[in-house]
């Protein structure tokens, strides 16, 4: 990435993680009368940057914090000391400072896609289906403590069904969202496939040559606005010999009720077949299929 967008991709996700619900928007909030649930109070963010040591070559101008923050929030400068500043007044977690530094860097594992820096769409692009098939694949997904998914972790081992794969997409059906490719490849353009579905081409370290197979990971922090329908559902569009998936809620938010489910399409879909399951220990579902094909399966709840 160019300077001007290493800057606005790191202020987009510095935005998104004080703008949740959790402990650093409650970290500002104590400095703050009602704010809407999308908005920043930069004065309150101000005071808690104020309130810390930072790093002595960039002290922070006290006649001028308010600017200060609102430039970083808004992606318009932001360096290095000032982002050292933000992750010790915050106190924010070492993967979540990972990133902001790695974004700041330009790394290109990152991508923070959102309505400011996402690429333009292309509606309707076409995902070959048959380029490459799933050996195996596991998916792990995190609701928070509202009850919106907050993390998602995927490992898969690929296998290549032409000369020379170079990519594969990753979909999901939001436009707030980072992902992070942590092992096999990097993040490449954003796109549209419908009204509703959105995906990134994760490009491969290496091209794959037909019937060589490779491992992927790949993770994506969340962050919506309004919650999502109570669900979630794994695509598969050709096939998988081995599929797990997780989906483990917050003690905070527990489902009434859990039933796992398939349907019938991506979008506007409907619910084919259904069976009740029960939480675990941990407050999670889970299950295993094998020899999946062209098919739509996950888990849907119900909110007590």
């Amino acid at each position: 990435m160019v300077g001007d967008d290493r800057v606005k991709q790191t202020g987009a996700y510095l935005r998104m993680l004080l703008r949740r619900s959790g402990e650093y928007r409650a970290e500002w909030q104590r400095f703050s009368g009602p704010v809407a649930p999308e908005e920043i109070d930069y004065a309150a963010v101000a005071r808690v940057l104020t309130q810390a040591d930072g790093p002595p070559s960039e002290p922070l101008d006290p006649l001028a914090p308010i600017e200060v923050t609102r430039q970083a929030l808004e992606g318009t400068a932001l360096g290095a000391d000032t982002l050292t500043r933000f992750v010790t007044a915050f106190r924010v977690r070492p993967r979540h400072a990972e990133r902001l530094t790695g974004l700041l860097r330009g790394s290109a594992n990152l991508r923070v896609i959102n309505d400011d820096v996402r690429l333009p769409a292309v509606l309707g692009r076409a995902v070959d289906a048959t380029a490459y098939e799933s050996l195996s694949l596991h998916e792990r997904h995190t609701l928070g403590p509202d009850g919106r998914p907050a993390e998602h972790q995927t490992i898969q081992v690929l296998r290549s069904r032409i000369d020379d794969l170079t990519s594969l997409p990753y979909r999901f059906d939001t436009d707030e969202l980072v992902v992070e490719v942590v092992r096999g490849g990097s993040v490449g353009e954003v796109y549209r496939l419908s009204e509703t579905l959105h995906a990134v081409d994760i490009l491969l370290d290496e091209p794959l040559h037909r019937g060589h197979s490779t491992l992927m990971q790949y993770r994506t922090n969340f962050f919506y606005r309004t919650a999502p329908p109570p669900e979630f559902r794994r695509g598969v569009l050709s096939s998988t010999k081995d599929l797990t998936i997780w989906v483990t809620f917050h003690p905070d938010r527990l489902p009434r009720r859990v039933w796992l489910a398939r349907w019938d399409a991506l979008d506007h879909a409907r619910i084919t077949e259904e069976e009740p399951v029960e939480l675990d220990d941990e407050g999670s579902v889970h299950c295993r299929f094998t020899d999946v094909e062209r098919t739509i399966v996950g888990f849907h709840w119900e909110w007590a």
